[in-house]
């Protein structure tokens, strides 16, 4: 089993990372939606209010908290300064594109393939993580070889 684990590790580090910190960014963000839905609560009505507005900014925060992790842990990428805004931007767009695709894929599953929805949800899961994965590694954490010799 060690050998199987290291195998996998000395392969396939940046795949792991990229996954370890899916999971820790789906729980915090999980936990900050809670937490803001809790306090919001105390302060919002209509009930609405209150849960909306704890998604929209447990949304914002977790797409931080992915883009540190992800930065510094995941792909470890060197741009510092003035120069992380473009990376970001490209971040950005690629969680924009995985949550719009995601939009667009889930009433096919259920409207035109009759799935659950949470079922479709589920299968959406892997399908927007490997698309994630390579645009994240492909385009947001791109490494240019120019860039870096200048």
């Amino acid at each position: 089993m060690k050998r199987i684990l290291d195998h996998l590790w000395l392969n396939h580090q940046t795949k792991v990372r990229f996954v370890l910190v899916g999971l820790w960014n789906t729980i915090f963000g999980y936990l900050v939606f809670v937490g803001l839905d809790y306090l919001f609560n105390l302060f919002f009505s209509p009930r609405y209010v209150a849960y909306m507005s704890a998604a929209v900014l447990a949304n914002i925060i977790a797409i931080l908290n992915a883009y540190i992790f992800h930065k510094f842990v995941t792909f470890r990428s060197p741009l510092r300064g003035l120069a992380i805004i473009p990376e970001f931007v490209r971040f950005f767009s690629m969680y924009l594109f995985s949550f719009f695709l995601g939009l667009v894929l889930l009433p096919v599953f259920v409207e035109i393939f009759h799935l659950d929805p949470k079922i479709a949800g589920a299968l959406l899961i892997p399908i927007t993580m490997i698309i994630s994965y390579l645009g994240h590694s492909r385009f947001s954490f791109r490494q240019d070889n120019e860039a870096h010799h200048s």
